[in-house]
């Protein structure tokens, strides 16, 4: 039997990638696919995801392998979510996913649009994004229902303020975003989805370190290192299929992009690399190839040119909740002997890094220190980029690798 999840998304170039990696993967039933603001406003948002779905149709009536690769394609609901960040300026990712969301193929390439009147196998929701989440949880057994999240937090910030009781079912919440040990990707510091929401990920982050749901995220320490060359994914050829067409229409203008930062001849796997966990990994269990290690950080939600950053302690002498020294009454000489100082850090330091889990062929997220089992843990071994490039090839497009 297949396990829930609820994708929350702002469908870009590799968001669609995800999308329909979760939908070709048998492990999984997309219950629930949630719109919010991030790579484009949610009306692109839509827009996107529905053409997605119209080109998967068409792939499932033209090539029959494909109906039984999808089985399961026709079952979900989509709400439309939040086009605003919780606090703060709204931005979007336009840059690099285009004006549209996917490389501005609304102008480029028209017949790629569903005709007027198009049916699509999909329940679209008049309820807001976080009214249906909450109703998903509320209606399936506690600590059964993944939600994988790929743009910003916004919709999840506000499912969990609305009702937190009823967003707590969840078995776990798996992200991409964040920035933790390397540069950012939208600013020096910062990874876009924490940049354009850094709000709703520190709600979520402190609910998920008192321990109040489980909270796995990949960062870009993780993410960037998983490629896919754009020769495995662009057909230019004839005898496309409808998802070639459509997946090659988009990927044009990324791979010039990353031609023009003097990146490889290769697409990042951000957002697959998170559906990719919540497909192998079960609520709670980190299967073999996979390691995960809680961190503790704080996030910049207001700064001038560090909005979004994950502030990582690197000082290393046990103040990981990043408290500023200037406002530590505990280092006064009067409360702190200067023979115990010493002793007083030693006694209170801990590893950024303890890993949560032990290395075994499957085992539930718990162990580590006590202070590392609630925190929010981030992804810091997979398979491999090759494991994630044969699965995503051989699933969604059917090619043998």
């Amino acid at each position: 039997m297949p396990r829930k999840i609820i994708i929350d998304t702002d469908p870009g170039v590799d968001d669609v990638l995800a999308i329909l990696l979760a939908l070709a993967s048998p492990e999984v039933e997309v219950a629930l696919i949630s719109l919010v603001a991030g790579n484009t406003d949610v009306g692109h948002s839509r827009d996107n995801l529905l053409k997605t779905y119209y080109q998967l149709a068409r792939e499932r009536e033209q090539h029959p392998d494909a109906m039984a690769r999808y089985p399961l394609a026709n079952r979900t609901v989509v709400a439309v979510g939040s086009d605003y960040p919780i606090r703060g300026e709204k931005h979007v990712a336009t840059y690099f996913h285009g004006r549209d969301g996917l490389s501005n193929i609304s102008v480029t390439h028209p017949e790629l649009t569903p005709p007027e009147g198009t049916e699509y196998q999909l329940e679209i929701s008049a309820k807001h994004a976080y009214d249906e989440i909450l109703a998903l949880l509320a209606a399936e057994p506690k600590g059964t229902v993944t939600i994988v999240a790929l743009g910003p937090l916004t919709n999840l910030a506000h499912a969990y303020c609305t009702d937190k009781e009823t967003f707590c079912r969840a078995g776990e919440v798996v992200w991409m975003g964040g920035a933790l040990d390397v540069p950012g990707n939208t600013s020096p510091v910062a990874e876009f989805n924490c940049f354009a929401d850094p709000y709703a990920f520190d709600i979520l982050r402190v609910a998920a370190k008192c321990g109040e749901f489980s909270f796995v995220f990949a960062p870009l320490d993780v993410t960037t290192s998983h490629i896919i060359p754009f020769c495995d994914l662009i057909h230019d050829g004839e005898n496309r299929t409808p998802l070639e067409t459509f997946t090659t229409a988009f990927l044009h203008r990324v791979r010039g992009l990353q031609s023009r930062f003097g990146l490889p001849d290769a697409m990042e796997m951000h957002d697959p690399v998170a559906v990719w966990y919540a497909i192998e990994n079960p609520p709670r269990v980190v299967r073999k190839g996979w390691a995960v290690t809680g961190r503790e950080f704080g996030v910049e939600r207001c700064g001038e040119i560090t909005r979004g950053m994950c502030v990582v302690d690197h000082r290393g002498v046990g103040d990981g909740d990043g408290k500023k020294r200037t406002e530590d009454e505990a280092l006064l000489e009067g409360d702190i002997p200067l023979s115990n100082k010493e002793q007083s850090t030693a006694t209170h330091l801990h590893d950024l890094h303890a890993p949560v889990t032990i290395d075994q062929e499957e085992s539930e997220v718990v162990g580590g220190n006590k202070d590392s089992k609630s925190l929010p843990k981030a992804i810091t071994s997979t398979p491999g980029s090759a494991a994630l490039r044969t699965k995503l090839l051989s699933r969604v497009f059917g090619h043998a690798t």
